[in-house]
This record gives structure tokens, sequence and C-alpha cells, in this order.
């Protein structure tokens, strides 16, 4: 996956997170789960997001 579909799917990840959180409440189990499914695409976003920025660094 590349950064801008990572970037869209946090975008949806986290308008679904806002949304389970206003019907449910932050401590629900499927917002919980919601929000550390996006703390993962986050976590991939900015790992290739560097690996990206490296390989430039290395190549002027």
């Amino acid at each position: 996956m590349d950064l801008e579909q990572l970037k869209k799917l946090m975008e949806k990840e986290r308008r679904e997170l806002n949304r389970m959180a206003t019907l449910h409440g932050l401590r629900d189990e499927r917002v919980l789960d919601k929000s550390s499914r996006l703390d993962r695409i986050m976590d991939k976003y900015l790992h290739t997001k560097r690996a990206i920025n490296g390989d430039n660094q290395a190549h002027p």
C-alpha cells in the first residue's frame, strides 16, 4: 500500500472511530478495537514514509 492509500485509509478509519465513539462511548470494546486498528495503520504509514524518505536521502 502506498502513502496516499494509507492516508485515505487513516481518514476513513478516523471518521468511523469518531462515529463509533459518539454512538457507543469511548470505553466500548468496539471503539477500542477500532482505535487499535487506526494505530496500526498510522504506524504503517509512518514506517512507509520513513522508508521512502530514507531512500530519498540515500540517493540525492
